[in-house]
């Protein structure tokens, strides 16, 4: 199985992962941009963790992929799947 070039849009079902690729940032010019680890943006895109972010975070997120707040998804985790994020209730 060969991996899709770094240019070719992959698909996938981040709305997260949809919005960095939209503008074409690796997930480690966005890590960068925001202030975040590149493995935060690597679980936020599996929907591993929900992605959190402080508000200057986030001014800096919609920045980086050229959104206004109100332009982003209500949730930025991919669909119910088979990587879903507990939400720590029993």
């Amino acid at each position: 199985m060969t991996r899709p070039k770094k240019a070719e849009h992959q698909k996938t079902n981040s709305p997260f992962k949809r919005l960095r690729l939209n503008v074409k940032l690796s997930q480690e010019q966005l890590a960068r941009e925001i202030g975040v680890a590149v493995s935060t943006i690597r679980r936020w895109e599996k929907g591993q963790a929900e992605p959190t972010m402080t508000v200057a975070q986030m001014k800096e997120f919609c920045r980086a992929v050229k959104k206004n707040f109100e332009e982003l998804p209500n949730s930025l985790l991919p669909p119910n799947g088979s990587n879903s994020v507990s939400n720590g209730t029993s």
